[in-house]
């Protein structure tokens, strides 16, 4: 019983704060994959993204587009960052002597957190939907649809 109870606790403390355990064996195969892929393809800089090369935006749309992500920026940041604190926490709070209650209510609040970010990422989808045409929608669309 006590082994099944430890076997739930390690399992649920790994689902709930996203880890994986690395094996301390080298992986032989890593220089054949690096042989195979020398150079790693380049991202576009941020604001010429490949997507808004593929939508034919215009000069307006584009700057319209910059000031929306501009005006979440730091609000999307912060976010950010009070979701890693709260992770350590959980983290630490899953490590010590912190009561179910505590775990939960730590667990609650990174999932809250989380689902904020995801609404202002959200927000700022529909606030750049705005600025498209019906033809860039529908490429916009696509784009959100084969990034996933």
């Amino acid at each position: 019983m006590f082994l099944h109870r430890t076997t739930f606790i390690i399992a649920a403390t790994m689902i709930a704060l996203g880890t994986s355990i690395a094996l301390a064996k080298p992986n032989s195969m890593l220089p054949q994959v690096l042989a195979q892929n020398p150079a790693p393809t380049k991202r576009p800089q941020r604001g010429q993204a490949g997507w808004l090369k593929d939508l034919n935006l215009t000069p307006q749309q584009i700057q319209q587009i910059k000031t929306i992500r501009t005006q979440s920026k730091d609000q999307t940041a912060q976010k950010r960052q009070a979701i890693r604190q709260a992770q350590q926490e959980l983290k630490a709070l899953m490590a010590a002597t912190a009561s179910k209650d505590q775990v939960r209510d730590k667990y609650n609040q990174l999932r809250t957190l989380r689902q904020e970010l995801a609404d202002i990422q959200f927000d700022n989808t529909l606030a750049i939907r705005e600025v498209l045409n019906p033809e860039q929608r529908q490429k916009f669309a696509e784009q959100m649809h084969n990034k996933r």
